[in-house]
């Protein structure tokens, strides 16, 4: 019997390791947050699983440039809306439904992406050596404050706090007096926090020195301020401006994969998912990188538990508006970011940038919108 158990134990491994796959993946978080996890996943399962960094913001350049694609992207969820140029296929429903995933990664019938962190909203972050929190923008003294300035990511609270939305039933809704306001007191900020025109790291950077006591960033930033200023770092929700909360977007950060995957790829891949959904491994992804967990019942048991900051973050997560997944709002952060940068440059008034962004959008929609 023993004899008998341990030839199944060998055939098993080497039914396993036989079958083994080497995925490539494109990572728009971190590498440090997957990889442990990828690296006790080719321990138990023998798939390999070899990562590479991209910007969020510069994935979609990436693609469209590139020859070879990836076998899976670890991506922020309105991004599966590049179904064509990323050439996705869709994952089982039963994988989702089995998690109870809230839809982030659901476009039209079909989920082009698992979601495995909820998150990636901005907040405002602080020296809590330095200053105390705020409630209101216009708190924060001169030089102060920093984010980066030409990125539509980080515009859109600006334009929530203005009452605006870039689509209405369908349809784009750029060309408005609330997108007229809100690209006025963007440039009013600016104009007090001018620290705000580097980019992302730098501010990043400045805020580390104590060059400025406030930062807007995401929370996937959120560890390694941690690690680096340890007790220093204080969490906020945004706060005001003109007396309106700056809402942020959420989203989670979701694994899509290519349509065009062999049969043995796609078994592999779906294993990945399903290890990266379970109980224990959602616990070790939040405990590492301090995102929240897309499967339900894993977060629920976490929130007793939070530190104060996690709660900050949290609320924030739950006063955050979620992001469209629709190929439209892929379109909106083309033309926004791209007026939004001639706007600064002071090529045109903000009259005439909210009305670019609308000819734009519907020149890049195909006039069908």
């Amino acid at each position: 019997m023993r004899l008998t158990t341990w030839f199944a134990a060998i055939f098993l491994l080497f039914h396993v390791h036989a079958q083994a796959e080497t995925l490539t993946l494109w990572n728009a978080h971190s590498l440090e947050h997957l990889q442990p996890e990828l690296t006790l996943f080719e321990k138990i399962t023998g798939h390999k699983v070899i990562q590479q960094h991209f910007r969020a913001d510069q994935l979609r350049d990436k693609v469209l440039s590139s020859v070879l694609l990836p076998d899976l992207y670890f991506i922020p969820s309105d991004q599966i809306s590049n179904v064509q140029e990323y050439h996705l296929g869709p994952w089982p429903e039963s994988i989702a439904r089995a998690h109870g995933l809230r839809d982030d990664g659901r476009l039209g019938n079909n989920w082009y992406g698992m979601p495995i962190n909820m998150g990636n909203q901005l907040v405002l972050f602080y020296r809590k050596d330095m200053v105390a929190p705020v409630t209101r923008l216009e708190d924060i003294p001169a030089g102060k404050l920093a984010w980066p300035s030409k990125q539509a990511y980080w515009f859109m609270p600006f334009l929530t706090a203005s009452g605006g939305w870039p689509l209405k039933d369908g349809t784009f809704n750029l060309n408005t007096p609330q997108m007229v306001a809100a690209l006025t007191s963007y440039r009013e900020m600016i104009n007090r926090y001018p620290v705000a025109e580097c980019e992302l790291m730098c501010n990043e950077q400045a805020f580390i020195k104590g060059e400025v006591t406030y930062l807007i960033d995401g929370d996937w930033a959120y560890q390694t301020l941690k690690d680096l200023l340890g007790d220093k770092l204080g969490v906020a929700l945004l706060p005001s401006l003109g007396g309106k909360p700056m809402v942020p977007l959420s989203s989670s950060y979701v694994m899509a994969r290519r349509g065009d995957l062999s049969d043995s790829k796609q078994r592999a891949s779906e294993e990945l998912v399903r290890f990266l959904l379970s109980d224990e491994r959602q616990k070790a992804l939040y405990q590492r990188s301090k995102l929240f967990p897309s499967v339900g019942k894993v977060a629920e048991r976490l929130a007793d538990n939070m530190s104060d900051d996690m709660r900050v973050l949290h609320q924030q997560l739950l006063k955050s508006r979620a992001m469209p997944n629709d190929r439209s709002m892929m379109i909106v952060w083309l033309v926004m970011g791209k007026c939004l940068e001639l706007y600064l440059s002071d090529e045109y008034s903000a009259k005439e940038t909210a009305e670019n962004m609308q000819t734009m959008a519907l020149e890049e929609g195909g006039n069908n919108r």
